[in-house]
């Protein structure tokens, strides 16, 4: 199972910002090396990711996901998997794969003006319509408070916590944030914590049986640019480099960072 978040694909940006063009032909190369049964996204996938892009990375693997506040959203909301089975998890309900209950809530917590806004009435809500118990996986796009990715956590949602000690999942995922991507057992429950986007493109990839993690490693395949010396030019190479132990976080970037609302 391969979990990523905030791919933030723009090929749009291909000559002022390459980096943020890469996120598809990335993608590609990391579900081509891992080969998952299952790519869980908790959103931020952007404008680039139309229904075309999305349809394509499902016929490489299976794909369920929710949004966030960066989408295509007709891209999102008309994409399926092979089966026929929509990519984004239906708010308030859960959806099953080989055996594994995942539920989503979408969007970030905000006034309702914009149509990623979730309402905290509105968020609590949906939840409370999953929260009878056997949820495996639950991810919502903005991280929790209180659960320690750094210290204070500042970017954390109460009503995400509230949510998630509602519904009691065995693992929570989130995105969002510019924290490191890490894995963090706090109340009982595991939290992860992904940052895909480009240059660090940073993933997880997990092994769940009879709904137990049993296996959690964190993995970076950055996409490096290449000056060319003679025209000025930025070019994007790509790279696989390492792969990050087990139960662990990757720490870069000195400064943190919100997605843009």
């Amino acid at each position: 199972m391969l979990f990523v978040s905030d791919i933030h694909y723009r090929p749009d940006l291909a000559e002022e910002a390459p980096l943020r063009a890469a996120g598809l032909a990335k993608l590609r190369e990391v579900v081509k090396e891992e080969g998952p049964d299952l790519l869980l996204g908790a959103g931020d996938w952007d404008i680039g990711f139309d229904g075309d892009a999305f349809e394509e990375l499902a016929d490489m693997t299976y794909v369920l996901t929710i949004y966030g506040n960066h989408e295509n959203r007709e891209g999102i909301c008309a994409a399926h998997n092979r089966d026929g089975r929509p990519i984004l998890i239906p708010d308030g309900e859960t959806v099953e794969f080989d055996g594994l209950v995942i539920a989503g809530i979408s969007g970030n917590i905000g006034s309702g003006k914009k149509w990623h806004h979730k309402r905290p009435d509105d968020f609590e809500s949906e939840a409370a319509d999953i929260s009878d118990g056997g949820v495996d996986i639950l991810i919502t796009h903005e991280p929790p408070a209180e659960v320690p990715f750094i210290p204070e956590n500042p970017y954390g949602k109460r009503v995400i916590i509230r949510a998630v000690r509602m519904i009691r999942p065995r693992l929570h995922l989130s995105g969002h944030v510019e924290y490191p991507t890490q894995l963090v057992k706090y109340e009982g429950i595991r939290f992860l914590h992904v940052d895909s986007q480009p240059p660090a493109c940073e993933y997880a990839v997990g092994v769940f049986e009879d709904g137990e993690l049993h296996e959690l490693r964190i993995r970076r395949s950055p996409v490096i640019p290449l000056r060319n010396s003679s025209s000025g030019h930025i070019d994007v190479g790509q790279a696989s480099v390492g792969r990050h132990g087990e139960h662990g976080t990757l720490r870069r970037r000195a400064g943190l960072q919100r997605g843009p609302r």
